[in-house]
């Protein structure tokens, strides 16, 4: 098994989320406290055309001719491809829009204007230039940057650009914050991709440098799954439900053309000299490797073919509107199997609340294998999700579940085997590439079901953002998972267990095999652990 920068899941089988979402519950705490009005700060805007995905003949397309064929030879069903490495996960991105004839569909919650954003934003334009129809669906909430350059990608005639769920107040956000918290709260999470309508993935990987190891400062270790066939019809589906949307808006509608000077030829002219850099193509040639993911998708093409459900919440979810049958989480837990043997749960933000601790606490009693993986306090990169999280691991392991928590830096050895590679001759800082934090959501249901996508284990994912994932209905695939962890979790995750005074200990296999223990939480300082205390107090529990 090749060695990656924490990621644990190189299987055998083949958000409001910076610091200033918790600015914000803290502001919506204020706010419900001291009693101060909401008002709807959302633009106006008059209606939109509809647009569907499937208006767009595909058929034709190349892409369409590899995947058809396989979809008469496994009808009704699931072709799946999972992701885990992220040079091959940014290799797909990449050849997949140099290979889209017809459409590109783009959903993101954050897409930066760094290597791996300007990257793939070239590809899109080259894709434009050659009559291929993109849209580009981005939340508001991480926009502000891009702003100028989504309003000059724009001014592509074969580009449109629409932002979800914006802010009125563009120089002045937190004046939406005060005025609009119920609605500035809830985020567009989701993260979908599609390609001429015939393959979608989905994940939790963004469009920023360190969902690819590309970060100097630290990377994410994630998971994408490539689909075909019935499930990423559905996937088109939930992307056209947000394209028309009444909360998404046209940039060039939100965005004032009078505060940007660049223009689209500026914007191609900078994007391509970037691409052309030598660290760029360096990485580049790392991605792809000799061609090797279009190789694969050309040549020796082999999806795993599952029944399988698409579980997303409704656009309906942003103004607390949906029905529960249209929330993900609803749909997750009703065509979720009964675990009989073993449940692992990865997940970056890992909030059970009481409700999620009893269930998996009774599941554990039941001699059901309990499970979970999540960020330790130095690995998570909002560290007031880890106050909540803090307040149930006692309990959940005194009911025999248990609890494992990412390393923020591995032993040299568990490093991902292109580290020196890339730090040489992509130019990234080998300290990033040293760090990692956990941003995968998976779980797996004895040898039956997994769950892969862009939803959390948290009340953020629950009951706020809006987000999308599929349950795969495959044996193959959860054993893999449930090895996977066996196999390596000593390698890149601390253990819980209580000791003989019911207190945490933190224990962690060391490259000569022995077992070290830390009686205290590992990388926290004392006014850090006061600090989580105090913020584990206040009200905000259900904003994480």
């Amino acid at each position: 098994m090749a060695r990656s920068t924490h990621t644990i899941f190189k299987i055998k089988n083949a958000q409001l989320r910076g610091f200033h979402v918790y600015k914000t519950a803290v502001l919506m705490s204020c706010s419900l406290i001291l009693g101060i009005p909401a008002c709807s700060t959302l633009p106006k805007q008059p209606p939109q055309p509809i647009e569907y995905a499937f208006d767009t003949p595909t058929e034709q397309s190349s892409l369409a001719k590899i995947v058809l064929p396989l979809r008469e030879q496994y009808p009704n069903l699931t072709g799946y491809h999972v992701l885990y490495d992220p040079l091959e996960a940014l290799a797909a991105r990449i050849h997949l829009i140099n290979k889209a004839e017809k459409t590109l569909d783009l959903q993101y919650y954050i897409w930066d204007n760094d290597k791996i954003g300007s990257l793939a934003l070239y590809s899109i334009i080259q894709a434009a230039d050659r009559g291929v129809k993109v849209r580009l669906l981005m939340d508001d909430n991480n926009a502000k940057k891009m702003e100028g350059i989504y309003l000059a990608l724009d001014q592509h005639q074969n580009i449109d650009v629409k932002l979800y769920n914006p802010y009125r107040f563009r120089h002045y956000r937190a004046m939406d914050m005060v005025l609009d918290l119920k609605r500035i709260n809830r985020r567009m999470h989701n993260k979908s991709f599609i390609a001429d309508n015939q393959i979608a993935l989905i994940g939790g990987r963004n469009m920023s440098n360190q969902y690819y190891n590309v970060s100097d400062n630290y990377q994410f270790s994630d998971v994408d799954v490539m689909l075909v066939g019935s499930a990423s019809d559905e996937i088109i589906h939930s992307f056209d439900d947000y394209w028309n949307d009444d909360y998404a808006f046209p940039v060039k509608q939100i965005v004032n053309a009078r505060h940007y000077s660049l223009r689209f030829p500026n914007l191609k002219q900078q994007l391509e000299q970037h691409a052309q850099t030598i660290t760029v193509q360096n990485y580049l040639d790392l991605a792809t490797r000799s061609h090797a993911f279009e190789n694969w998708l050309n040549k020796s093409i082999q999806f795993d073919w599952v029944k399988a459900e698409v579980v997303s919440d409704s656009p309906s979810k942003i103004r607390a509107k949906a029905k529960k049958e249209q929330h993900l989480n609803f749909q997750l837990i009703h065509q979720l199997q009964k675990p009989e043997q073993s449940v692992d749960i990865i997940s970056a933000y890992f909030v059970p609340e009481k409700k999620g601790e009893k269930m998996l606490s009774d599941l554990a009693q039941t001699n059901v294998h309990v499970r979970v993986l999540t960020n330790s306090f130095k690995a998570n990169d909002v560290f007031l999700v880890h106050a909540f999280y803090g307040k149930y691991r006692k309990d959940l392991l005194k009911n025999q579940v248990e609890l494992y928590e990412f390393l923020a830096a591995p032993e040299t050895e568990n490093l991902n085997i292109n580290t020196d590679e890339i730090a040489e001759k992509a130019k990234v800082s080998l300290k990033g590439l040293s760090r990692s934090s956990l941003h995968a959501k998976m779980m797996a249901i004895d040898q039956k079901q997994v769950f892969i996508g862009s939803f959390n284990f948290d009340p953020r994912s629950a009951y706020l953002n809006t987000e999308i994932g599929v349950l795969l209905n495959s044996p193959s695939l959860a054993q893999s998972i449930h090895t996977t962890m066996d196999e390596n979790l000593s390698k890149y995750a601390y253990k819980l267990v209580l000791n003989a005074n019911h207190k945490i200990n933190w224990k962690i296999k060391q490259h000569d095999g022995n077992i070290k223990t830390y009686s205290t939480e590992p990388k926290m300082k004392w006014w850090q652990k006061a600090g989580i205390k105090v913020i584990s107090w206040l009200p905000i529990e259900g904003f994480m």
